[in-house]
């Protein structure tokens, strides 16, 4: 269990959770029973699926932030691997289901070694129910990255988040909508260094749907 406080935001990769609260702390809900998984068949296959993370119990992601590799960081490497993890920003519905949110726990699935978090992408109103991924295809004897990009809808299809990832690639079909309330959780398969072989991260990701 970690304890997060409003000044003070803990970042554990690797499966773990990140919490951010006010006054107060939030409890992991690893066996949280799900009602519907999300997937999509545009993602690449180097690497291993991470532990899967779900928002606390009767709490839904109604945002996302993007730990992206920039390109001066892949020149310096000589390597680009583009999208590294996505965490998921959830909130109690009880609390209110509009922006802007000072309440909220984050939770992750396996992260890459490179790149920043982007800022959080909020709903305007709602939680993400659907998501597309933009994959570069295999690139032979070049530099691969696999996962550069994700967008969400919101709830009823109104709002579509885009995350501030890279261009490489071209974006795949949509997945199902949730069966569900909205997304709570998420499991990414992610390839551990290659040391002077070509890293690419990110590789795919599934999500699942609560009640």
């Amino acid at each position: 269990m970690f304890r997060c406080f409003m000044s003070l935001l803990l970042v554990v990769s690797g499966g773990c959770v990140s919490r951010r609260v006010a006054g107060g702390r939030f409890e992991r809900s690893i066996n949280r029973p799900y009602r519907s998984q999300l997937q999509v068949h545009n993602g690449m296959r180097w690497g291993t699926w991470g532990l899967k993370d779900m928002c606390p119990a009767g709490m839904y992601a109604a945002g996302f932030s993007l730990k992206v590799a920039g390109l001066w960081e892949s020149l310096l490497v000589g390597d680009n691997t583009a999208l590294n993890a996505i965490r998921l920003h959830c909130i109690d519905p009880s609390k209110g289901s509009s922006g802007p949110y000072e309440d909220y726990a984050s939770v992750q699935s396996d992260a890459g070694s490179w790149g920043q978090w982007t800022d959080v992408k909020w709903c305007s109103k709602g939680f993400l129910t659907s998501f597309q991924l933009r994959v570069e295809p295999y690139q032979g004897g070049w530099d691969d990255t696999a996962a550069n990009n994700i967008r969400f809808n919101c709830s009823g299809n109104t709002e579509v988040l885009q995350g501030s990832g890279r261009l490489w690639g071209v974006w795949g079909d949509w997945s199902d909508s949730c069966e569900g309330r909205g997304i709570c959780g998420i499991e990414t398969m992610v390839e551990s260094p290659q040391g002077v072989g070509d890293d690419t991260a990110l590789n795919d990701a599934r999500f699942y749907c609560c009640d």
